[in-house]
């Protein structure tokens, strides 16, 4: 794939674009692709070693990074943190809530302390960094950007990954009533639904099998999970000028995996 940026230089200059998750998969290309294009990048999650590497290579290459560590389930510390963000960059742009916990596991056998985590990160999580973001938003009265990370478990019923779709399924239910709630002070909110995608932690965690996985690659018109560097050009554009009239879209990438037709 050609590494080479697909928006002009500068294009975020001047923003401040807060991650969660940032120090890993897709959280830590998005990193990396907005200080690239002029972003002060603050990424928030809860291993300082992975989150300082991150903003170590960004520095390396001449951009903008900081950190913060933080559990997205914990209210108070999610408070904290984006009050934080906001006074020490004079306020904030752009929200990704890119965190997220996922496992492999039949709902028959899945523990309920299992079920609540999933849920606790994926979707209690979106809303504590949304309601902490729009609340000093809408006090301000500035606009912003808030970009979910969602997936196509949300209404595709994936096995083996209920607590995950329904989570996923309450995000998209709250990207679109905070679109509709917080779109007369100029706040958008929108979703990327991606399908499969590889990254160190999918690998280890989910698509441990190679024959299953080549099984389910076979299946996709473009005949290949996703990676990182696929959905990061998407997140731009949502966060650009050129996104500024989408809100409350549920926008699915994928390589057509959801028109797929079973072979087997």
């Amino acid at each position: 794939m050609d590494s080479r940026p697909l928006f002009r230089d500068g294009l975020f200059a001047d923003k401040t674009v807060l991650i969660t998750g940032g120090g890993t998969g897709i959280g830590k290309q998005l990193a990396l692709d907005f200080a690239a294009l002029g972003a002060h990048v603050v990424i928030a999650a809860r291993r300082e070693e992975r989150l300082r590497a991150v903003v170590d290579e960004i520095e390396s290459r001449g951009g903008e990074g900081s950190f913060k560590l933080l559990d997205i389930r914990d209210e108070d510390r999610v408070d904290t943190v984006v009050g934080e963000v906001f006074e020490e960059r004079g306020g904030l742009d752009v929200l990704i809530n890119n965190a997220g916990g996922n496992f492999v596991g039949p709902a028959m056998a899945m523990s309920p302390n299992g079920w609540r985590t999933v849920i606790d990160i994926n979707l209690n999580g979106t809303f504590l960094m949304s309601r902490a973001v729009g609340l000093r938003w809408l006090k301000a009265g500035v606009p912003g950007r808030i970009i979910n990370m969602s997936a196509t478990n949300a209404h595709n019923g994936s096995p083996l990954m209920a607590h995950s779709g329904a989570s996923k399924a309450g995000i998209n239910s709250l990207t679109e009533t905070l679109a509709v709630e917080w779109g007369a002070a100029g706040i958008t909110v929108n979703a990327i639904l991606p399908g499969p995608v590889r990254t160190e932690g999918s690998d280890e965690r989910l698509w441990t099998d190679r024959s299953t996985v080549e099984k389910l690659e076979a299946r996709i018109p473009l005949g290949r999970f996703a990676t990182p560097e696929d959905i990061s050009p998407l997140v731009q554009f949502l966060a650009s000028d050129a996104g500024a009239f989408i809100t409350g879209s549920l926008i699915t990438i994928d390589g057509g995996d959801r028109l797929r037709t079973p072979l087997f």
